[in-house]
């Protein structure tokens, strides 16, 4: 009695390897729990809601020193629950800051998303006022090459 054979024979130096299986899947699905339950778990320690809100005189004043963003740059506004950062444009009357690094970091330090750092920065002249929200804060910006870059930030108060 001959042996049968399923298919063509294949010389074992031609055969595709066996898959093996993805033994890291489980650790991976494990570690990401892990980093997801401690991640709730500082936000929720870190306090909620308006006394978490970075919008506040004092922790403006902070970031404005912590980033070194000059007063040409900005404007703190209704007693400092907003703010307004201000580019240098191309003319030469313009005020604003050129220390883009510093108006970078006030973006950072207030939480602005990179979402909407993207539309910010995307944003042409004849887009208009545009506007985004997140966290209980809304921003509004336009820009021109002569003015520069206009951002104000402030509380939500739609909700």
């Amino acid at each position: 009695m001959q042996p049968t054979f399923e298919g063509p024979i294949v010389p074992p130096e031609m055969q595709r390897p066996r898959k093996q299986k993805n033994r890291w899947m489980l650790p991976a699905a494990g570690g990401l729990v892990v980093g997801l339950a401690l991640g709730l778990g500082l936000g929720a320690a870190t306090g909620n809601g308006a006394s978490s809100s970075p919008l506040s005189e004092k922790k403006l004043n902070e970031m404005v020193e912590s980033c070194g963003i000059t007063s040409d740059g900005y404007s703190l506004l209704d007693e400092g629950t907003a703010i307004e950062l201000d580019t240098k444009g191309e003319e030469s009357f313009d005020s604003g800051t050129s220390d883009y690094v510093a108006y970078l970091c006030m973006l950072n330090e207030i939480g602005v998303p990179e979402t909407t750092k993207q539309k910010i920065g995307r944003t042409r002249a004849l887009d208009g006022t545009q506007t985004d929200s997140w966290d209980g804060l809304t921003a509004s910006w336009s820009y021109h090459p002569d003015s520069g870059s206009n951002i104000l930030i402030e509380k939500d108060n739609s909700k």
